[in-house]
This record gives structure tokens, sequence and C-alpha cells, in this order.
């Protein structure tokens, strides 16, 4: 990824670290076969928007910790989260991310397989290579679980057309909130800023929130071309995200039935006319101004505005 060429490119000291976390992503890749290394610099470079270790350093600025160490903690989470998307893409049987064909689809669900668990493995060697103690690598343990029970909780809830919003919303809490809350407040918690780290957390969490519902809003204001990945791949597998459950809520009898006769195009249409979306949009809307509204009771200055600002364009981001 050209860091140069993304939205960091208005906030020259945040790109100039992010190339750094990059630079050191590739360095702790040292695995001797050519095939899972090339996978993993593949996605690596394949556009992301490097968002969690971004608001790891933001946050890491109201702390008094060294650059070394922020870009280090900014490398594993951001390779903790390439290892739970080539997972999902597997899970998924997914044929392309970011526009591109997956690693599973490129290479074979083996490989793919591997690039993961060695991507997992990379993180903690990263952390104790930086000397970063055992009670803030169990804070990171803690994360990965509740975020692996987001999934499952998504998992257990595959076409079933009672469950709630509530049910939507704990789910990606774990799938999503977890990781953006961890990268957050990890730095706070590790400099024993107890009350900044509560802060940051909750922060992170609404802004994850609302990126999840954002990126499921846009699998149906989306084409495949303008999202990178196809669209319907969701409801397909019986994932009922923001757009589906309130298009349910409109006229459940009748979008439960285009579900179950795989009226895939006609859903989609219904989600578009029927004010669902818009409704999905409000829904991000509140989440994201439940962060700002906590992002202003942070020390003002340069990084609390950006912080402000960056939260604010992701409401409003269309890929």
């Amino acid at each position: 990824m050209d860091v140069k060429n993304t939205i960091w490119s208005e906030y020259p000291k945040l790109r100039a670290s992010l190339t750094k976390v990059q630079k050191l992503m590739k360095q702790q890749v040292g695995i001797k076969n050519e095939d899972i290394k090339s996978a993993i610099f593949d996605l690596f470079d394949a556009g992301g928007k490097m968002l969690r270790p971004a608001y790891l350093l933001m946050f890491a600025d109201f702390t008094t910790m060294d650059n070394k160490h922020k870009i280090a903690l900014a490398a594993s989470v951001e390779m903790l989260h390439t290892a739970t998307l080539i997972h999902d893409d597997i899970v998924d049987q997914a044929d392309t991310r970011r526009g591109v064909e997956t690693l599973s689809k490129k290479y074979n669900p083996s490989i793919a397989v591997y690039a993961g668990d060695y991507l997992f493995v990379a993180v903690f060697k990263l952390l104790a290579k930086y000397s970063f103690d055992l009670p803030n690598l169990t804070k990171n343990i803690g994360s990965i679980e509740r975020l692996l029970g987001g999934e499952l909780g998504q998992l257990n809830k595959h076409f079933d057309f009672e469950q709630t919003m509530d049910d939507y919303l704990q789910n990606i809490s774990g799938k999503t909130g977890e990781l953006f809350a961890m990268s957050s407040s990890i730095a706070p918690l590790i400099t024993k800023q107890v009350h900044l780290s509560e802060l940051a957390y909750n922060i992170g969490m609404d802004i994850g929130i609302a990126f999840q519902i954002m990126d499921d809003y846009l699998d149906y204001a989306s084409n495949s071309k303008t999202l990178g990945k196809p669209v319907h791949e969701d409801i397909k597998q019986g994932i009922f995200s923001a757009p589906v459950l309130f298009a349910l809520k409109i006229n459940h009898e009748h979008v439960k039935a285009l579900i179950q006769n795989e009226q895939f195009d006609e859903v989609y249409t219904f989600i578009q006319e029927s004010g669902a979306l818009t409704k999905t949009k409000d829904l991000a809307k509140d989440y994201t101004n439940k962060a700002l509204r906590l992002i202003n009771k942070l020390p003002e200055g340069d990084t609390r505005d950006n912080l402000s600002t960056i939260t604010k364009k992701l409401l409003e981001r269309n890929l």
C-alpha cells in the first residue's frame, strides 16, 4: 500500500508514522516459505485503510510512550487485523477483498490458513520483542477472545429471521468494535493512564460499531466495482446486517419470503426503496455522534481535532 495516496495525505505526521508501521510489519515476516510470504505481502500491499493503527497512534499521542514503541504497537494491531481478514475470507469462501483476489482464491485455502496463523504468531513475537509486559498481552488476548465471540455470535444467527437489532449490535461490538477499542486504549493502558484508557476504549468501541454499520450500509448502497468485493454475499450466507434487519422490520413476511426464495436482487431493491438504508445511515450517525461527544472530553489540541475530523469522514465514505 502506498500510504501517500490514502486519506492520510492530509495528515503528514500520521502518514509518515503509518509508512513506518507498514515497513515494520514487513520486517516481521521472516517465514522461509515463499508462497506464504508472498501471500502476506500481497495483503499488506492491497490498499487497506490502516485505520486501527492510525487510531492507536493518535491516542498514543496523549501518552508518554516513545515513538519506537508506538510504531511497534500499531504494527502489531494491523497484523492482527490482517490475520482476522485472512481467516474471515476462508470461512466466507470469498473470492475478492479490497478489489483483488483473496489469498485463498489466489493461492489456496491451505496457504491462506498458514498465512493467517503465522501473522498471529508474528503479533506476539513483536510485542515480546519490544518488552510489552504480560498484563498488557493478557489484555490483548481478552480482546481477541471478544472479537472471536462476535464472529461466533454472527455465525449462530445465520438465517435467523427473529434476530433483533440488539443481537446485531452485540455481534459487531465483538467482531469490529473490539479491535478499534483495543487499538485506541492500549497505549494509555500500557502507560498506566487508567482514566484515559477507559475513555479511549469507549471511543474506539463507538467508532468501530459505526464503521461496521457503514460497511453494511455500503454493501447495499454500492456496486461490486465501487466496493471492491461482491455485493449480496452476506445475505446469501444468511448474515442479516442492519439494512436487512430494518427491511425485515418494515415488511417482515415479504422480505423473509424473498430471502428464502433466494431473490437477492429483489431484496437489494427493496432495501434501497423502503427507507432501510436511511435508517442504517442514521444508526451509524448515532454511534459516530456518541464517539464525537466522548472525543470532546480529551485534551484540546491538534490530535483531538484530527480524531474528530477523521471520525466524521468515516461516516461519509463510499468504500
